[in-house]
């Protein structure tokens, strides 16, 4: 009787461990799973582009052009008449020319209607007049579409830069960077007629689960692009930069909002600092993402980044030194220091 229980009790145990082990494989498949990186070229995003490219074309520098690809030969070009219309005169009065406009049009659902629980505050510190007027932008957004007869049918190759993402582990070389934990998903907004900037997207409703950035397309000899060809945008050490330094903003925003203090923006305020740089939420991620670039790809490369990077940059990069090797110390401790230093700096 006693070895018939002990017997049963050995199966129970078999088929318990077998379980956990089942649980634990179905976990790591769904974490797997669930961590994915999507490239796509956004149909909202372009359609605010084409009206901001049109409307600021002739006033901005050759460098900031579009790189005259395939895309732009089949996205632009054919537009140019449309210069008229009553969006792209409004930004060519020249109220907001931040190259980062036209990603409010994430703002919008596919219908081009703005979506809900949006917070009006965020939207008007980053878009200004468009971020408080977000239903005007809505209909002329929806005209817009429709007096150009908008085409969708972009061909972009988007397979090496995606690998090349994935082959990198960006996730696990920023966990480990700012020791944390996190399995989001990236979503990648690619913008094939923005050569101005790049930005994290922090103004829609929090979602822990993905973490958003647009991509600009650099090239560097825009005129000498051949347009039979398919674009194919590549990991190369300006998307890397990119890369690591939109998605770093995602890691800080809510521990500069907590250390950013209102005496250190009214310092900064002051006259004598007028011609200084004085963005610190800009100022710190360059540093980091210098700072993650050499931790992981080596002193070389992190020279590069470094000799590249902004005085004020330099003091969060050189206060980095001992942290990544300690394991005792935070990135909220550390980040406090560096916004304290930073403003010291500001004497």
């Amino acid at each position: 009787m006693i070895r018939n229980i002990k017997f049963l009790l050995l199966i129970l145990s078999l088929v318990q461990l077998s379980c956990n082990h089942n649980k634990k494989s179905e976990k790591e498949i769904i974490n797997k799973e669930d961590s994915k990186i999507s490239i796509e070229v956004d149909d909202r995003v372009q359609l605010f582009r084409l009206a901001y490219n049109l409307a600021i074309m002739d006033s901005i520098s050759p460098n900031l052009r579009p790189c005259k690809d395939q895309f732009y030969s089949k996205h632009y070009l054919p537009y140019k008449k449309y210069s008229d219309h009553p969006l792209v005169q409004r930004i060519a009065k020249g109220d907001l020319w931040n190259g980062d406009l036209p990603m409010l049009a994430l703002a919008l659902d596919e219908d081009l209607q703005p979506k809900k629980n949006l917070d009006k505050s965020i939207l008007k510190s980053q878009f200004d007049w468009y971020g408080e007027n977000l239903d005007w932008v809505s209909k002329m957004l929806a005209d817009f579409k429709e007096t150009i007869d908008f085409k969708t049918n972009y061909k972009v190759n988007f397979e090496p830069l995606k690998d090349s993402i994935e082959s990198n582990e960006v996730t696990n070389k920023l966990n480990d960077f700012y020791k944390t934990k996190t399995n989001s998903n990236l979503k990648i907004y690619f913008d094939p007629l923005n050569k101005i900037t790049s930005r994290s997207i922090n103004f829609l409703p929090k979602n822990d689960s993905i973490r958003r950035y647009v991509l600009a397309n650099i090239c560097e000899k825009s005129d000498s692009l051949e347009t039979n060809k398919i674009l194919t945008p590549k990991w190369n050490e300006t998307n890397r930069r990119i890369t690591f330094h939109e998605n770093s903003h995602l890691y800080t925003d809510q521990l500069f909002e907590k250390y950013y203090s209102d005496e250190f923006d009214d310092k900064l305020k002051e006259e004598k600092f007028a011609n200084e740089r004085t963005n610190i939420d800009e100022i710190i991620v360059r540093g980091l993402t210098a700072k993650i670039i050499e931790v992981n790809y080596g002193k070389e490369a992190g020279r590069f980044e470094y000799d590249r990077l902004w005085s004020k940059s330099k003091i969060v990069f050189n206060q980095l030194e001992n942290y990544y090797q300690n394991e005792d110390s935070s990135f909220d401790e550390i980040y406090q220091q560096i916004m304290k230093k930073l403003e010291e700096s500001y004497s």
